[in-house]
């Protein structure tokens, strides 16, 4: 169960960083920025992982 917590808190961090740095907390946000920025970082991750297999 500790596993499954560590996972989930590496895949939502780069959202709950950029909240912290804005001093928005998650009930303000509501997910939307903190789902916004996890999106563009994971996504671009993927992005270039599969570009880099490709070549």
């Amino acid at each position: 169960m500790k596993y499954l917590q560590m996972l989930a808190d590496a895949f939502f961090f780069p959202g709950s960083y950029v909240l912290k740095r804005l001093d928005i907390t998650i009930e303000e946000d509501g997910g939307i920025l903190r789902s916004f920025v996890n999106m563009c970082v994971w996504g671009t991750v993927v992005l270039l992982i599969g570009l880099n297999f490709t070549q």
